[in-house]
């Protein structure tokens, strides 16, 4: 019953995947959609109107969006990546969701709708065409993120279940990255007892 990524894209969009394979596609789109959110981040900085409240407000979108983006970019990164540098120990302590595919998923899905809400909101009569052009291209790119995110969750889950493993190993290996080992109080040194 399942439909792969390779039967949609030949089927609607008439794309061949000219010798690459499904994953690195979605991770190319989920890195787009990364990108896109920090772009969404600095141009909503590009936007800012002179009221303080207004002020206020687009500053803290434009730094949600960009240390969003930022960090689901490092999460996309890091998913890759065979050895860790050193922000990856950061984003996992306090940006956890961008770590696994759903909640990088969550994050563009959010943000795109969130951006597109606002755009439609605050219509301004000069706003440029061109301004409003590549604001939804880059809430469309975070919503192919979010879709490619979900794909991806979706794929490895369907591989660990090929491979026999169970999905409470593989999350409890993620959660156990954040308990501590033993107490410091414990500590013996040798010979002290």
């Amino acid at each position: 019953m399942g439909v792969s990524m390779e039967d949609l894209l030949s089927r609607f969009g008439g794309l061949r995947l000219s010798g690459r394979n499904t994953q690195e596609y979605c991770a190319l789109a989920g890195t787009a959609g990364a990108g896109s959110l920090a772009l969404l981040g600095g141009l909503s900085l590009l936007d800012l109107q002179l009221s303080l409240l207004v002020v206020m407000r687009q500053l803290a979108q434009c730094l949600l969006l960009a240390i969003g983006g930022l960090a689901c970019l490092q999460g996309e990164r890091s998913s890759r990546a065979q050895l860790m540098d050193s922000f990856h120990a950061i984003v996992q302590e306090y940006f956890g969701f961008a770590m696994l595919p759903l909640g990088r998923a969550a994050a563009y899905a959010l943000a795109a709708l969130y951006c597109m809400g606002c755009r439609a909101a605050a219509v301004v009569e000069e706003e440029s065409l061109v301004f409003r052009v590549v604001w939804y291209v880059c809430c469309m790119v975070a919503s192919v993120g979010s879709a490619a995110s979900v794909f991806g969750w979706r794929a490895a889950r369907q591989h660990n279940q090929l491979l026999g493993v169970e999905e409470d190993i593989v999350d409890d290996a993620y959660h156990r990255s954040y308990q501590t080992a033993e107490p410091f109080d414990s500590y013996q040194p040798p010979g002290a007892s």
